[in-house]
């Protein structure tokens, strides 16, 4: 199963959090590089000193770049990294991994056909069950990732870019005869990217600056401490759902999830700076009671 993002190893101990909830062992790591190769390419004699292949003797076949090495105190995974000096293959060649071998032995190279990145069924399932999860809690709206009046900047040709970490997008209240919706891109010169709409009166261009109240979509490292955990304990039950099927496990998770969500909703309150009275932007709807008013009358 592919991961969605390439830089999927800042998610692992959440993970593992995860896996942990459902009685899975912990893994180091979120993915593992597999290798498929063709019968030998090459045979050689030679000694190998940093990331340096010097090659004194091939028996037979040539040597390619890109060629994994095998043989006695080679490390896993090396492979000729580029060409170099020498003719009829005898020389120096660059390897991708530096170590040392020091007396000559005999090495046999292979071929690669691909590499391919593989992973547990679990851990997959686990990992694309937090980032589901994560995009659905940053889309509710919390004061860490909304932002009111933010300014988009028309281009050239009056057309607002939407960027792809925003979940939620909208004009700000001032602007009576107009409604924006994100809106894809394609049949503007845009494809794959998502436009701001105004389906009021039925263009993507804008004349000028406008300004939006936005929710914005933040990578895991970025994340509030109470946010994270909530986040991990609501993917965990669903993993639980969706791996082990104990009735329950599941229940004590949701348990697990009810708390967390406590936690999260009073860092949001600590945050937001709420009233019972409402809490306009730069405002607020209370008003105290004004004796000169009361003598006005």
């Amino acid at each position: 199963m592919p991961f969605p993002t390439t830089n999927a190893q800042t998610e692992l101990q959440a993970v593992n959090e995860i896996l942990a909830s459902v009685g899975q062992a912990p893994v180091t790591t979120l993915s593992e590089e597999t290798v498929t190769v063709v019968t030998e390419a090459a045979k050689i004699v030679g000694t190998i000193t940093g990331t340096t292949l010097d090659v004194t003797a091939v028996n037979s076949g040539t040597i390619p770049v890109g060629g994994y090495i095998r043989g006695q105190g080679i490390a896993n995974k090396t492979s000729i990294a580029a060409f170099g000096t020498g003719s009829g293959g005898i020389g120096t060649y660059t390897l991708n991994i530096s170590h040392t071998i020091n007396v000559p032995t005999s090495m046999t190279v292979e071929d690669v056909i691909f590499r391919q990145q593989t992973t547990n069924p679990d851990v997959a399932i686990a990992y694309d069950t937090l980032q589901q999860v994560s995009r659905e809690v940053q889309a509710e709206g919390w004061t860490f990732n909304r932002e009111y009046e933010y300014p988009f900047t028309p281009q050239d040709d009056k057309i607002i870019l939407i960027p792809n970490n925003i979940l939620q997008i909208d004009l700000t209240p001032d602007y009576r005869d107009k409604d924006s919706v994100r809106k894809s891109g394609s049949q503007y010169g845009y494809p794959g990217e998502s436009v701001l709409y105004d389906r009021t009166n039925h263009t993507p261009y804008w004349d000028s600056q406008v300004k939006c109240d936005v929710v914005w979509l933040f990578d895991w490292v970025d994340l509030p401490t109470p946010i994270k955990d909530y986040i991990v304990a609501r993917a965990a039950s669903i993993t639980s759902s969706r791996i082990v099927g104990d009735t329950g496990q599941y229940q004590m998770l949701q348990q697990k999830e009810a708390y967390t969500r406590a936690m999260a909703l009073e860092y949001e309150c600590n945050q937001g700076d709420y009233t019972f009275f409402g809490h306009p932007r730069g405002a607020n709807y209370y008003n105290s009671y004004e004796p000169y008013k009361a003598l006005y009358r």
